[in-house]
């Protein structure tokens, strides 16, 4: 009998709060975990009980639909290997250095190519000294 009610509640709750958020999000499982955690917890007769599995629901329910459905992570290409699924994921992910350093700036790591002579031109007109040139060894 509680878990038919459990189970309504979840459901209820989580069309609900869709409905009224007018959102299709993981906080409405979230929201329907809560509801029916505290179902939980209701027959233990105590607060922290109806919070506790209600918070714990909460974000179980929550993670779950967050992760597409799976705690496991994404479904791999069985056919590809590991190693050309890797690489496919780096080319995806790489910018130009150009357009790194202009959305980022140079500094901190990133250093564009002929910085060094911008950076003795900067100093000798704003300070006047002189920089040496790194000698490459």
């Amino acid at each position: 009998m509680v878990t038919a009610v459990i189970g309504g509640a979840f459901e209820f709750t989580r069309n609900a709060s869709a409905n009224l958020r007018e959102k299709d999000d993981s906080i409405n499982p979230a929201i329907g975990g809560f509801l029916a955690g505290a179902v939980m917890g209701l027959r233990s007769g105590s607060t922290p009980a109806v919070l506790g599995y209600g918070a714990l629901t909460a974000v179980v329910m929550g993670a779950y639909d967050y992760t597409g459905g799976t705690l496991r992570g994404g479904a791999k290409d069985k056919e590809m290997d590991e190693f050309e699924r890797k690489q496919e994921l780096r080319k995806n992910r790489r910018i130009p250095m150009e357009e790194t350093i202009s959305q980022l700036g140079e500094g901190r790591g990133i250093y564009g190519p002929g910085y060094e002579e911008r950076r003795q031109q900067r100093i000798k007109e704003k300070y006047g000294i002189d920089v040496p040139t790194k000698s490459t060894q």
